[in-house]
């Protein structure tokens, strides 16, 4: 597979839908996050996150099968190596929500820094506001064990975000990365 410039693509993509905020994110996690996270992200160029704004305005949210009871978050998935960071979003959103999406705004380049015990584990996650073109709103790969969908407001956003940072001790690490993407947006988006 060949190699991405990713900064020639970032420039790039910030042309056509505008600048992303870029952030380092330090996240320090306990053993057991980090033996997940070095298993799970492995082989990955790090992540899209997927705020996909539905034809109602309303944001798309899902829940999987063994996420603790109500915590809903916005799409995201893995780049695989090689991958334009556009092929990623299609694929992901196809494979997750079967929905055809169209860029509307590149939000930000969050450069994760996973630390624990002298490790570091980089792991970038790009964020991009879509807007759903077709489709049918369904789960394409079963692998992703996606339960349930449901929408948010915009104004919202912030909500999910203090949910996922008051996760139980057994979730905090995800529930504070996962938090992060979501109040960014939401910040950006509030300026809008």
């Amino acid at each position: 597979m060949s190699v991405v410039d990713r900064e020639s693509e970032i420039a790039q993509l910030s042309a056509l839908y505008g600048v992303p905020l870029r952030q380092r994110c330090v996240l320090h996690v306990g053993d057991t996050t980090t033996q997940h996270w070095l298993k799970k992200y492995r082989g990955r160029d790090g992540e899209v996150v997927l705020f996909i704004r539905l034809r109602n305005g309303d944001l798309l949210l899902h829940t999987k099968d063994f996420y603790p009871a109500g915590v809903f978050r916005v799409p995201s998935g893995g780049i695989k190596i090689g991958e334009g960071l556009c092929d990623a979003l299609r694929r992901e959103a196809l494979e997750e929500t079967g929905l055809d999406v169209a860029i509307e705004r590149f939000l930000a380049v969050l450069e994760f820094e996973f630390h624990c015990q002298g490790l570091v584990i980089p792991y970038p996650s790009y964020l991009f506001l879509l807007r759903e073109v077709g489709g049918a709103l369904r789960t394409i790969d079963q692998e992703e064990r996606i339960a349930a969908f449901t929408t948010v407001s915009m104004p919202h956003l912030f909500s999910v975000a203090e949910r996922l940072e008051n996760l139980p001790p057994e979730w905090h690490d995800w529930g504070l990365f996962r938090a992060l993407p979501h109040r960014v947006a939401a910040e950006l988006l509030h300026q809008v």
